[in-house]
């Protein structure tokens, strides 16, 4: 992508390219973080949907994520699982 000139408006508002939106999947209403590092101006976007990363990183695919996310999911169930279970027989003991 070659480099591309905004304009700031008169209310201080710049318009992000639509290449630029396309790359990171920026829709209406989407949130950027703005840092200043080294007298220039960073714009990350606050949330980033997963599929505009597939690519970046070696062995990052949508398929791999997804399963990991579910196999945390899992884990996680399991753990409330246990942690009410644990609860219910602290309670009986109790009563």
């Amino acid at each position: 992508m070659e480099d591309e000139t905004i304009t700031i408006s008169a209310k201080g508002q710049v318009i992000i390219p639509a290449s630029v939106r396309k790359i990171f999947g920026l829709r209406k209403g989407d949130k950027l973080v703005v840092e200043v590092i080294n007298r220039s101006i960073h714009m990350t976007p606050k949330t980033v949907d997963i599929t505009t990363l597939v690519g970046s990183i070696k062995g990052f695919d949508v398929e791999t994520i997804t399963n990991k996310i579910i196999e945390d999911r899992n884990d996680d169930k399991e753990r409330e699982r246990l942690i009410n279970d644990g609860f219910k027989k602290t309670m009986k003991k109790v009563s």
